[in-house]
Parts: C-alpha cells; sequence; structure tokens
C-alpha cells in the first residue's frame, strides 16, 4: 500500500490494522487524506483485507495520528474558505459526502465488521473529533483535549457532530458542545460516559492493545454486543446526508466577516501543525 497520508501497519496476533494520520501540511483532513481513507475501507470491504492479493482478516481497524500533539484539528479550513469564496457548492458537497461516507464506515464496520477503535493522543477538534466519537469505542490519553470550534467562524460541525455525541452524553450537553465550542478535557468525557477507557501520556496505543487483547479472550460475546451497540444508528445515514445539506448552505451564506475570522484560523491550523 502507497499511501502519501496514512501510515498503515497490520498487526496478525490481534487482527488488528492500525491506521495512522500523517498528512503533508496541517494536521486536518485533506482531500488526499479523505481519499486514501476512502480507498483502503473499500480494499477491506472487496477483500476482507487492507491487501488486494493477501488473505489478512481484520477485527479491528485503529485510527490514530503520527502527530505528537494533535490528533486530528477537522477540515481543510484553507480549502472551505476557497470554495466559499468560489462559490463552489458542488465541491463542498463532495468534500463532505466524502466525510460522511467514512464516518458511516468507522460507525458500522463496513461490510466485514470490523470493531473500530479511535486512539487518541493529542487534541481531536471539529472533523477530528466527529471521526473519534463515530468510532465504537474511543480511548484517549487524560492531557488531551476535544472541542467543536466551528461557532469560532459561524459555522456548526458538518458531518453528524451533533448527533453522534448527543448518545453518548444526552443532547443538552451535544447542544452544548456545538453551540458555544466548549472544550473538554478527555477526563471530563470519559465521566459523561464519552470515552471508554483513559491512558496516561503516551500510552493510548498501548492501552488499545491491552483493550483488544482483553476483548479476543470473549470475542463471541463481543461481537454480539457490537451488533446490538450499532442498532441505536438506524437510519443515521439519512441524517448525515441532512447535516451536509444545511452545513454547505451555512457555509455559502457565511458573511465577510466570518470568511476572515475562518483565515485566522486557518493560519493557527498550521502554525500549531509546524510547532511539533
Amino acid at each position: 500500500m502507497d499511501y502519501k497520508e496514512l501510515v498503515v501497519t497490520y498487526t496478525p496476533e490481534d487482527q488488528t490494522l492500525w491506521v495512522s494520520m500523517k498528512p503533508s501540511y496541517r494536521q486536518c483532513f485533506t482531500l488526499t487524506m479523505l481519499q486514501e481513507l476512502l480507498d483502503l475501507l473499500y480494499t477491506i470491504d472487496q477483500y476482507g483485507s487492507p491487501y488486494k492479493d493477501q488473505t489478512t482478516p481484520i477485527k479491528y481497524l485503529v485510527v490514530k495520528s503520527e502527530h505528537p500533539d494533535i490528533f486530528n484539528t477537522g477540515g481543510d479550513l484553507l480549502y472551505f474558505s476557497e470554495l466559499v469564496q468560489q462559490r463552489d457548492r458542488v465541491k463542498l458537497m463532495e468534500y463532505a459526502t466524502k466525510c460522511i461516507d467514512l464516518i458511516y464506515w468507522a460507525i458500522y464496520g463496513g461490510e466485514r465488521n470490523v470493531t473500530t477503535i479511535a486512539c487518541i493522543s493529542g487534541d481531536a477538534l471539529g472533523g477530528g473529533f466527529e471521526t473519534a466519537l463515530a468510532c465504537q469505542y474511543i480511548i484517549a490519553e487524560h492531557d488531551t483535549h476535544f472541542s467543536f470550534p466551528e461557532t469560532l467562524f459561524g459555522l456548526f460541525p458538518g458531518m453528524g457532530g451533533f448527533t453522534l455525541l448527543s448518545r453518548l452524553v444526552g443532547s443538552t450537553e451535544a447542544d452544548r458542545a456545538v453551540c458555544t465550542g466548549k472544550r473538554y478535557s478527555a477526563d471530563e468525557l470519559a465521566q459523561k460516559g464519552a470515552i471508554y477507557s483513559l491512558a496516561d501520556a503516551n500510552e493510548a496505543e498501548l492501552e488499545t492493545v491491552k483493550f483488544i487483547k482483553t476483548r479476543l479472550l470473549n470475542d463471541t460475546a463481543n461481537q454480539a454486543l457490537r451488533q446490538l451497540k450499532i442498532q441505536q444508528f438506524h437510519n443515521i445515514y439519512d441524517q448525515l446526508v441532512l447535516n451536509i445539506e444545511l452545513w454547505v448552505q451555512s457555509a455559502l451564506d457565511l458573511s465577510d466577516y466570518d470568511l476572515r475570522k475562518l483565515q485566522t484560523l486557518v493560519k493557527r491550523q498550521k502554525r500549531k501543525f509546524l510547532a511539533a
């Protein structure tokens, strides 16, 4: 597998695929990363393996980051702002559709019923937070933080953030998270039931490995539980489509003032990436 913005590793002892995000600029969901992720997941759906010419069954898929301080800062804000200024509804919708296709796959584990895990080392913002919430389990280090900063420039989490967070912490808290951009610590989200397990600094991967080994000891029951849990997402794709339709229209309605704030956040996104 020759990817530019992903590092993919398979561990046969626990049938786990580790997918680590490594964008070439800014720790966000670039078009290249989105397409590479979709290609990888479609390959798994078709072949039951990330490799077209090998048999490597996957029971667990773990998404993580190569960046030491950032899991993911969400959408490509520079790309968004360019499309909004160009009034390009079609490309905005194309980008958003790729995102919700990934969200949908993470919720259900694709055609092969893979268990999905978000291994969080570094902050998860916007679409990064949504990605974590879409996974069936979140394992995060104590010093990580989560938020939806979209309200800073007049938008909202466009790929299902409110729906995904509501199922874990309730609609009132999800409303607060979306409308205020509240910054949550991993410990706070764990207390609210959104994070399955906490880890010390630099130990999220180790905690994830322990979690998988424990689950494999009673694999039959855990697979049944996984099937029961995902039933709560009835008609979720229709909800995600509505979400991106509202998001695209809201993006096109941004004022010049909001777009200037968006440009400021683009610079912050780049500085934070380069700082590490």
